[in-house]
């Protein structure tokens, strides 16, 4: 993905209580064939173009139509402007993890919602690392995801990112659902190689491997206050967690953008 080619890592912060935070900023290309990349790649999050196409046969409905008014999060009808956000903030952090980091992240997530402005139940962005053996070195990653688009009133930056660390304790319970539920989804996708990469990390008791936590937050430009970030704290969660924030300028633009570029790549 050359957008990925954007992103520029800052000076790490910390928490008040020592926590290292990685900062990242990304800077988007004004350029048509890097945002087309990116849009198709957005848009295969929710849709590959033979499954929309047998989805909107019969209906009369463009591509175009069924994305914006069938498949994607609504731009007006709440939730559905929360829940664009949530989703494209959650899909940057995915692309993050796999193209920078070069884990193997599942890409089920967004798929047949049953409602398209509400967002999906289970972990936010799971990824997973494999050796050509099996080891105890294996390992599996699980964040938690919150974004915030405008750039004037609450909540603040920092506060987004606390939000993220309190409810990436709620991952501890989840996560075994959240396996099981990606390893369905890619079976019926007819993806049973990457079906099998989620089996490995079902029985961790006999098959022991590295399970980390993360929590992010994706920012709007005006919303990163990096004298702020000192008000974070981990001392709630359980266990050791990763922490990034990315920002970016004008994200509710950029956001509002994606879907529309999306709807017609």
């Amino acid at each position: 993905m050359k957008y990925i080619n954007g992103y520029k890592v800052e000076e790490s912060l910390y928490t008040k209580d020592g926590k290292q935070i990685s900062i990242m900023k990304l800077e988007v290309e004004n350029e048509q064939n890097v945002l087309d990349e990116w849009a198709t790649h957005f848009r295969e999050q929710y849709r590959y173009l033979k499954d929309l196409d047998f989805e909107r046969h019969g209906t009369g409905r463009t591509r175009q139509e069924q994305l914006r008014d069938y498949v994607f999060p609504s731009d007006s009808i709440k939730p559905g402007p929360s829940t664009r956000v949530g989703d494209f903030c959650e899909i940057l952090v995915a692309d993050y993890i796999e193209f920078v980091c070069s884990y193997y992240v599942p890409r089920i997530r967004y798929r047949d919602k049953f409602n398209r402005n509400t967002s999906p139940q289970g972990s936010d962005v799971l990824g997973f690392k494999i050796g050509e053996k099996i080891s105890d070195k294996d390992e599996a990653l699980v964040f938690e995801v919150k974004g915030t688009s405008s750039p004037i009133g609450n909540p603040k930056g920092y506060k987004r990112l606390q939000e993220a660390i309190n409810d990436s304790n709620k991952d501890l319970s989840r996560y075994a659902e959240s396996l099981n539920a990606t390893k369905l989804k890619l079976y019926r996708m007819g993806k049973s190689e990457e079906a099998d990469i989620i089996e490995r990390f079902q029985n961790r008791t006999d098959r022991p491997y590295v399970l980390k936590y993360g929590a992010a937050a994706v920012l709007t430009e005006e919303k990163f206050v990096s004298s702020d970030m000192i008000n974070v704290t981990t001392d709630a969660h359980i266990g050791d967690v990763e922490l990034i924030v990315i920002y970016t300028k004008n994200l509710k633009l950029l956001i509002d953008e994606m879907y529309r570029r999306a709807t017609i790549c």
